[in-house]
């Protein structure tokens, strides 16, 4: 049996190279639950993971230690942090010694507890989940469909609400200041395009026919400079004194641009302080649909290119283009890199073979429009970074993940 992955790392492999298929079963140890995993960006990247694992390769979940607990009581156990929440929403195929009796006892508890959402705890990641595979009375949360119109998203006005709850429930009131409060509006906009553009596309399969499994949701985690620590370790030289880098994916790098020495930890302000950095904001957006690439493509999806992928997903994005028949829903990613870029933000996309990222920390104005002060609609391959070549090895992700990370403190 195999470990369940906690790094992004981990989760590809398992799929570019998955083990044969009577050899496909996780171990979930109720202790990942409680610790929900520390790297950056690993617990809401689970959603399209897990749904890959189960849906496309057919592999199984087995929930350990076993306990005297009933399974309705395991699941409820293990629901504190997304992974947990996520194994009660698949079908009893998916998991081992779970009857289908105890996941909808858990389905619908979990649901009722949702839209009570937030409560009065502060912790350090919140998620809202939608589940299109049951009525969307149930499986629909009232903080982002009006109740009784299933097939209208929240105004923006009400996403406001919802980004100023999600922000004050994962991070303490002291770090909610500078950038963030300035751009806010920013942020809004940010996420309540990308559920839009997921309610659009991620509900059904291309076809329109309905999907074995829809997950969707938004997702915010704070991190603090403690816990991103180990992206900017000590300096090491080899016996040579060359100096060792850390071994670090491009979000961890990014990361490391407000972690390094010259960025400290928060203090009081005071009048010519330098930058001081309080955390990471982490605000993403899954499904489990049939992904962009898929969607833009339609019927050409089938044996397309790494590169036509690539091509698909940009296309996505581009300013005043939809998929869908209404013209004002072209929203451009032009305009999300725009706002990225003015909170020194950072943005990956996970989706079909596509895994891209673009970071305005490192390199604030690389591919800057002349005509007008936006950056172009580009973005760099997770792997390569700058390159003309997209790679061609990453596994068909089901689904899309868009995460963007927004750096809280003064003066960054």
């Amino acid at each position: 049996m195999l470990k369940f992955p906690q790094t992004l790392e981990e989760m590809e492999s398992l799929i570019l190279a998955p083990p044969s298929l009577e050899e496909r079963t996780l171990v979930f140890d109720v202790s990942f639950a409680r610790t929900g995993g520390e790297k950056l960006l690993a617990e809401a990247s689970i959603v399209q993971w897990l749904a890959t694992w189960t849906q496309n390769l057919h592999g199984r979940v087995l929930i350990e230690p076993s306990t005297p607990d009933s399974a309705s009581d395991t699941l409820k156990r293990i629901s504190i942090t997304l992974p947990g929440a996520l194994l009660g929403m698949l079908d009893e195929q998916a998991l081992i010694d779970i009857p289908r009796s105890a996941l909808a006892r858990y389905k619908d508890a979990f649901f009722k507890q949702q839209r009570s959402w937030p409560d009065l705890n502060v912790q350090d990641r919140a998620s809202l989940l939608c589940l299109d595979n049951i009525p969307p009375t149930i499986g629909l949360p009232i903080q982002l469909y009006p109740v009784g119109h299933p097939n209208r998203v929240a105004s923006r006005e009400q996403f406001e609400n919802l980004v100023d709850k999600l922000i004050r429930s994962v991070t303490a009131e002291e770090n909610i200041r500078g950038a963030i409060n300035d751009h806010r509006d920013r942020l809004t906009t940010i996420l309540h395009e990308l559920f839009k553009n997921n309610h659009d596309h991620a509900r059904t399969a291309v076809d329109m026919r309905a999907l074995p499994l829809s997950i969707r949701g938004p997702y915010a985690r704070f991190y603090s400079p403690e816990e991103l620590a180990y992206t900017a370790p000590s300096k090491k030289e080899d016996k040579e004194g060359n100096e060792i880098f850390p071994d670090l994916n491009q979000a961890e790098r990014y990361a490391s641009y407000f972690v390094r020495e010259k960025v400290a930890p928060a203090k009081r302000m005071k009048a010519g302080d330098p930058p001081r950095f309080l955390g990471l904001l982490e605000l993403s957006v899954f499904d489990t649909g049939p992904g962009f690439a898929a969607t833009y493509l339609k019927n050409k999806f089938s044996g397309s290119s790494v590169q036509e992928q690539f091509d698909a997903v940009l296309g996505c994005f581009s300013t005043g283009r939809s998929s869908t028949s209404d013209p004002s829903r072209g929203y451009g990613l032009w305009k999300v890199l725009r706002d990225l870029r003015e909170l020194k933000g950072f943005i990956r996309v996970r989706t079909n073979r596509i895994h891209v990222y673009r970071d305005f920390a490192w390199y604030t104005d690389m591919f800057m429009q002349s005509d007008i002060v936006a950056p172009e609609e580009r973005m760099m391959d997770w792997r390569r970074g700058i390159t003309q070549k997209i790679s061609d090895d990453y596994g068909d992700m089901r689904g899309a993940h868009v995460t963007v990370l927004i750096p809280l403190g003064d003066n960054l």
